[in-house]
């Protein structure tokens, strides 16, 4: 009833409460009255204090998202009418690290452990299993909450090839843009605007940057990007994508993203949307249709831009902080 079982010390009571039982059968109960009524009565309020504890209320809070090898605080509150001792067991996936076990007074601090992600995707924590003990330790009442929730792992970010970084730089440049527009007028710089874009003779007669604003300039300066995988690749290819998404967001253009999960347009500041998308996907094949870059994953990892086809060699690790400070902020 109501799930209780005793707890090793409740196993110890109940047994030495039944050797006292034994004893006095044979020798007579006045002796050992002083034994078997405390613990009989210590079993019973135990029994009695968790069948009536109501079920925890438990709120989990996550750690923002991260790439690889980042880590993070998972935090778990659990609410009760009444405060009970509880061993608390998170459910941890294959993807993430961490001991997600320990012991909390519920109502009480909640209970905070690190986990350190590892695999690319969106990982479910869950549900939270709550073995409940009564104030002496003698039985237990388990409670599982059916609380889910997701910690999110970027792909690996990495610096592309010098010949990449190149070839999407000149992609980015005016010159790469044939129906860029004519020039409109000038206006103040925001931290999106590419720098290629600021009329520094103007900047120069006043305190503040200004930048030259072009007519249709957010359709002209949208490069499209494609990137399929080969079953068993999709981890490469949404390393190869973020890493040429990146390089192109940081020339300040907006990049048109297609992947065998669909599509998402990302402009220069929201770096987040294509990782988060990028985060999802898994393998699968996407027509081109003369997109500007294609990154196709398979034995080989390549990243076709401008006419070439050029082979993906990730380089060093890229800080998410360092290029894309709203990812992480």
């Amino acid at each position: 009833m109501f799930g209780l079982r005793p707890t090793r010390r409740g196993l110890a009571v109940l047994a030495l409460t039944g050797v006292a039982v034994a004893m006095s059968v044979g020798f007579g109960p006045r002796s050992l009255d002083a034994v078997i009524l405390p613990a009989a009565v210590a079993l019973v309020a135990a029994g009695v204090q968790l069948a009536v504890l109501d079920p925890p209320a438990v709120e989990r809070t996550v750690p923002p998202p991260g790439d690889p090898g980042t880590t993070g605080t998972v935090s778990l509150a659990l609410t009760t009418d009444t405060p009970a001792t509880a061993t608390v067991r998170d459910r941890l996936p294959a993807g993430l690290d961490g001991d997600a076990r320990g012991t909390v007074v519920t109502g009480g601090d909640p209970f905070t452990y690190e986990v350190t992600y590892r695999e690319r995707g969106a990982h479910a924590l869950g549900p939270v299993v709550v073995h409940a003990r009564d104030v002496l330790g003698l039985v237990r009442r388990t409670f599982t909450a059916d609380s889910e929730s997701t910690i999110l792992v970027y792909p690996r970010v990495c610096t592309l090839s010098p010949a990449v970084r190149e070839r999407l730089r000149a992609l980015a440049a005016p010159a790469g843009h044939a129906g860029r527009g004519t020039f409109d007028h000038l206006r103040e710089y925001t931290r999106s605007d590419s720098l290629r874009d600021v009329h520094w003779k103007s900047s120069a007669k006043r305190d503040d940057l200004v930048v030259r604003e072009f007519a249709d300039e957010d359709d002209a300066s949208t490069v499209t990007v494609t990137a399929s995988a080969t079953p068993g690749h999709a981890d490469r290819m949404a390393e190869a994508a973020a890493a040429v998404c990146l390089a192109l967001l940081d020339e300040g253009v907006t990049v048109a993203l297609t992947t065998p999960d669909g599509h998402v347009t990302v402009a220069p500041g929201d770096a987040a949307d294509a990782l988060a998308h990028l985060a999802r996907v898994g393998d699968g094949q996407v027509e081109d249709h003369d997109a500007d870059v294609t990154v196709a994953a398979a034995a080989e990892t390549t990243v076709r831009v401008a006419g070439a086809t050029l082979r993906f060699d990730p380089g060093e690790r890229r800080s998410l902080a360092d290029h894309a400070p709203e990812v992480v902020a």
